[in-house]
């Protein structure tokens, strides 16, 4: 079976899958990397998926559409009505040239404006998927919700990014001497609230002996600034470590910490939740429908605002280590029920689905057909 990936992004996320997928038999290939100019590139997309259809590919699989975003659009609107034009044209080719699309839904919505209206661009998306993929109940009904139904859709986790899991036993939280330790890790963009997070941090009593560490890589300067300004005030509290984390550093950093904290303000889905919990670790998150899926039993959630974080905070600093042990147990044994494996045979028994018995799909075992 042979898949044509549009974008190519740094998020392990297709790493870890496709992975799994060529180890089953599937031909990766990705799109849009024709020439050195991405605007050139998305112009030439027509083209080039014509050029594959006729070398036998037949299925798409779009996750993010920030590829179709074009130059110039932050300063002229003008240009993302332009792109969104074109995003729907692109659409139509597809199906003319008689492409299967399967979208996976990683957000309900761009976290960044990519086109004039992008709940328009998400519903013309939609309804030309032959297939939405999401990673919970709560994406879709999201989606619903903005007017974006799909016509079929299916349930694939989220597995965790990075490490997979600790390859060598983690010490429970709690165990170790000092400070409850917090950790935020990942990239650090503002939809991720990593500055309520430092204001909980700093509105915390002096009594509570917890230190922070916030990891992840952090490419908007006025958001560093802003971070390193709040960080200043209570420095012997907070560590900040701005930059990209290596793969080798992610289950040392994690085993590190006592407690995750995932402030985010808007979500549909966290491969850092999942690597979290994959290492046992438990985790505080905001009580949004995008973690709803999140086991009870490992999250302690909030309602939004930096006092409830801080009171969050506050409450597993003085937490005993029975407490944290029993969280950390949740989350492991929620964790090892979802592998990258599992994902990437749901997801192509899916595509299977999407694409129809043929000759093409023919030699995948029936077991996994039947999926």
């Amino acid at each position: 079976m042979r898949v044509l990936v549009l974008p190519r992004d740094s998020n392990p996320y297709q790493r870890l899958l496709y992975g799994e997928m060529l180890r089953l038999g599937a031909q990766i290939t990705y799109i849009g990397h024709l020439t050195p100019s991405r605007t050139l590139n998305v112009l030439l997309l027509p083209l080039e998926i014509a050029a594959r259809r006729i070398a036998g590919a037949r299925l798409i699989h779009l996750h993010w559409v920030f590829a179709f975003a074009l130059p110039g659009s932050r300063r002229f609107p003008l240009m993302r009505r332009v792109a969104q034009i074109w995003f729907v044209v692109w659409l139509r080719i597809c199906q003319l040239l008689g492409m299967r699309l399967v979208w996976t839904a990683h957000n309900v919505l761009p976290h960044a404006p990519v086109f004039a209206d992008d709940v328009a661009a998400r519903r013309a998306l939609v309804e030309a998927s032959d297939l939405v993929l999401a990673h919970s109940q709560s994406a879709l009904a999201e989606l619903a919700a903005i007017g974006a139904v799909a016509t079929r859709s299916t349930i694939i986790p989220h597995g965790p990014i990075g490490s997979v899991g600790p390859t060598t036993p983690l010490n429970p939280p709690g165990a170790g001497g000092g400070p409850r330790r917090f950790l935020f890790f990942g990239r650090v963009l503002p939809y991720k609230g990593v500055e309520d997070l430092l204001a909980a941090f700093l509105a915390l009593p002096d009594g509570i002996d917890a230190h922070l560490t916030v990891a992840g890589q952090c490419d908007n300067p006025k958001l560093q600034s802003r971070l390193r300004a709040l960080a200043a005030k209570r420095s012997a509290r907070v560590a900040l470590r701005l930059k990209h984390v290596p793969e080798a550093e992610v289950s040392d950093l994690l085993a590190a910490a006592d407690v995750v904290v995932l402030p985010f303000r808007q979500v549909t889905t966290s491969g850092s939740a999942m690597l979290a919990l994959a290492h046992g670790r438990p985790l505080i998150v905001p009580n949004l429908p995008g973690l709803a899926d999140l086991p009870d039993l490992a999250v302690l959630r909030y309602n939004g605002n930096v006092s409830a974080l801080s009171d969050a905070i506050v409450r597993l600093a003085r937490a005993n280590r029975a407490t944290l042990a029993a969280m950390s147990a949740a989350a492991s044994g929620y964790s090892n029920k979802i592998t990258w494996p599992e994902i990437a045979e749901q997801t192509i028994a899916e595509m299977i689905l999407t694409l129809g018995d043929t000759a093409e799909t023919s030699h995948y075992r029936p077991s996994l057909r039947a999926m």
